[in-house]
């Protein structure tokens, strides 16, 4: 290229007209000047423009008119022209088109030019190389030396790679506002898809998602084909989501697009995003950005589920997914509100699972929870309409119903029923039936909680009434309750008050005729009822839990009177004290007995404690711990009313127990009933051959005591030898046996 410092000839048109420009003078009075000039300054303006063309920003000169003047290399060949010639003399228009008058190049240079201000660092789309690539220009006047504006001078920079970067970020920056922002699926699917079309020219998106359910959501960004959408079709009856994200892959594959995986936290796909580009093949750093977009979408899909997952859990059940407590009473005043508007009734009806902890506890926890999600479903599929059913928890349920044509008595029944049909699970065939109390608004209640106190109630009663049954709701039901919790409060006052005393029941040697040991019977000596027997308050006393500290007292007092016969080598004898299970199974049941031990000062070897089967079968090895941890200490054992629980008779062998007392339902027939007779002899063989010693309960007649003197018992107790009495008659009878 010819040296436009050495010559003026670059001021010539190449068209041959002659000067471009008037206003060109200053640049042909400074070439003059260069050339008159001292070789030293035309050296430095040839070291000028060989730097000015290596640099790789586009710089120009242009006069007034917008001509060209000047214009380094990198304009040269960004405009694909051979040398610096061809562009002397055009404007942007020429080289162009329309699409400089759509830049408004003339008018920002005019504007610059008459203003004498410059437009320094503007971006600006490039007229060349697509409309992903940007130029930031600067353009400052061009004047001669008595200062006139005479031109401008400009430079550009190509920031197509930061404005790609800038795009990147942006669409970065708005999935995690979406993350944040917890969007749901359809909008961040959608809302991705155009983003990832907007990071390049020629870009298409389409995606899919697959539900947790079933199916795909399809989502298409405007350039994305519509030929997608039939190739599609086919995961509509895939469930599987393998299958789908395999279904789906091929179908953009086949279509030519690139495929993202859309990831889960558990390792398995949300879906799949699918690329393509009319134009280019994609850049590294787009295809990084796609696939931490993928991810990125990935979380807040997990995010979004998770909360949706969260907002279900506040109002629905986790196990059976029904409606919760917090969702039943949010939505049951509305329900009463507008049964008192139409003037209708309003079944609440809470229902329990028959005997379910024993299921629970004996087949584990897996069945038990399939048992009560099965449950669930028999229930949802029983009511209608705005009816609820809801699992308050453990086997609980409350059911909401409306009023309709069929009677609210039979449509439970029906519940009832329907929930009682047998089932397998695991391999087990169950029939469970349920217990269901029903209270109606507005005859039992106008507020939920009435209405479910009244409910609680009956289904209660239908419990203690055999199970298997639907009770309504009464006044007496109530009133009942109201008694029950009197009585409960009256029991607590008569432990703090000393009111419990003790009664003695011997037990005699059936050899010796001799009193061989006392079982302790509990009274309570009330101060306006007097003295009440065990039936009147024991029952109570274990459903409220009282029991507990009922029998720690009871321990107490026995231990007490022990000790002080014992004090009389003639009045030594062992004393039997019963045990509840709640007492036996509480946690400090071995700390309860040492410390009566300890303050009553009583020898351990004179205490013998009753405990039945069931207090041992819910957890026999605990029950094998306590036992020899006091049996260590020298207390005996005995189990109680043998033979009408679970007789487990590897219990007999495993736990240390001394004695084994026959239950009184045994006794009472004998001699004269042959079974009873046998199964009292199988007992009496079973307990020898375990080295157990055997107590007759109930023995009332003279035919039973020699009936079980000659079948081998080694003790008897029972009316026919004394009711119980208190502790001085039993001291009177310990002194006529010497």
């Amino acid at each position: 290229m010819k040296n436009i410092a050495a010559s003026g000839k670059h001021l010539v048109d190449p068209k041959g007209d002659e000067d471009v420009s008037r206003d060109s003078s200053v640049l042909l009075e400074a070439a003059s000047r260069l050339r008159a000039a001292d070789p030293k300054i035309v050296g430095r303006a040839l070291l000028l423009e060989a730097m000015v063309n290596h640099v790789p920003d586009f710089m120009y000169a242009k006069d007034r008119d917008g001509r060209f003047l000047y214009a380094n290399q990198a304009i040269i060949q960004g405009n694909d022209l051979s040398s610096v010639d061809d562009i002397i003399g055009l404007t942007d228009f020429d080289l162009h088109g329309e699409a400089a008058t759509d830049a408004r190049i003339s008018e920002i240079e005019q504007r610059v030019m008459e203003t004498g201000e410059p437009d320094l660092g503007y971006d600006e789309r490039a007229m060349r190389g697509g409309g992903d690539r940007w130029l930031m220009m600067s353009r400052v006047p061009l004047r001669d030396s008595s200062g006139a504006i005479v031109g401008i001078v400009g430079s550009s920079r190509d920031i197509s790679a930061r404005k790609a970067s800038e795009r990147l970020m942006r669409a970065q920056n708005r999935i995690l506002e979406m993350i944040v922002g917890s969007v749901a699926i359809p909008e961040l699917m959608n809302t991705l898809a155009e983003l990832i079309e907007e990071l390049a020219e020629g870009i298409r998106c389409a995606a899919v998602a697959f539900p947790p359910e079933d199916g795909i959501q399809i989502f298409k960004a405007p350039n994305a084909p519509d030929l997608l959408l039939p190739l599609f079709e086919a995961l509509s009856a895939s469930s599987s989501t393998p299958i789908r994200e395999a279904t789906a892959r091929t179908a953009f594959e086949n279509s030519g697009f690139l495929c993202f995986e859309i990831p889960s936290a558990n390792g398995t796909s949300h879906g799949l995003i699918g690329i393509s580009s009319t134009k280019n093949d994609l850049s590294r750093s787009l295809t990084e950005f796609l696939a931490g977009a993928s991810r990125m979408a990935g979380i807040a899909i997990d995010r979004r589920r998770a909360e949706q997952q969260i907002r279900f859990l506040l109002v629905h059940d986790a196990l059976t997914g029904l409606e919760n407590r917090t969702s039943l009473e949010g939505k049951l005043p509305g329900i009463l509100k507008a049964a008192e508007l139409s003037s209708q009734q309003v079944a609440v009806s809470f229902l329990d699972l028959d005997n379910f902890k024993q299921i629970n506890d004996t087949f584990g926890h897996a069945v038990g929870d399939e048992l009560l999600k099965e449950a669930s479903g028999r229930l949802s599929s029983l009511i209608t309409g705005k009816d609820i059913v809801a699992r308050i928890g453990g086997d609980e349920f409350v059911l909401v119903l409306h009023e309709t044509d069929e009677r609210f008595e039979d449509r439970l029944q029906r519940i009832k029923t329907t929930v009682a049909q047998p089932l397998t699970l695991q391999g087990l065939d169950l029939k469970v039936s349920c217990s269901i109390g029903v209270a109606y608004y507005p005859s039992h209640g106008l507020m939920a909680s009435d209405l479910f106190r009244a409910a609680d109630l009956a289904m209660y009663k239908a419990k203690e009434n055999g199970r298997d049954a639907v009770q309504a709701f009464s006044q007496e039901l109530s009133d009942s309750a109201r008694r029950k919790f009197l009585r409960a409060e009256e029991l607590r006052t008569a432990i703090q008050n000393d009111e419990f005393v003790l009664d003695f029941q011997p037990q005699i040697n059936l050899t010796t005729g001799l009193v061989s040991g006392v079982e302790a019977l509990v009274r309570w000596k009330h101060p306006v009822e007097g003295i009440l027997p065990p039936s009147e308050f024991i029952p109570l006393a274990e459903e409220t839990g009282i029991i507990i500290e009922l029998g720690e007292a009871v321990l107490r007092k026995a231990c007490q009177q022990a000790k002080k016969w014992s004090m009389n080598a003639r009045h030594r004898v062992r004393v039997s004290v019963n045990m509840s299970p709640k007492q036996f199974q509480n946690a400090g049941v071995i700390d309860h007995v040492k410390a009566a031990l300890k303050e009553s000062g009583l020898d351990p070897s004179l205490l013998e404690i009753e405990i039945t089967e069931s207090s041992i079968m819910r957890d026999i090895g605990s029950a094998a711990g306590i036992m020899k941890e006091l049996t260590d200490m020298g207390v005996d054992f005995a189990i109680d009313d043998f033979g009408t629980s679970y007789s487990c008779l590897n219990m007999l062998k495993k736990l240390p127990f001394s004695r084994l007392k026959i239950d009184r339902s045994f006794i009472m027939n004998t001699p004269d009933d042959e079974q009873d007779c046998a199964i009292v002899t199988a007992i009496l063989n079973l307990a020898r051959s375990l080295k157990l010693q055997v107590v007759a309960e109930g023995v009332e007649t003279i035919e039973q005591a020699q009936f079980l003197h000659l079948a081998g018992c080694e003790h008897g107790q029972g009316y026919f030898y004394s009711r119980p009495v208190g502790d001085l008659t039993i001291e009177a009878l310990l002194d006529k046996q010497y």
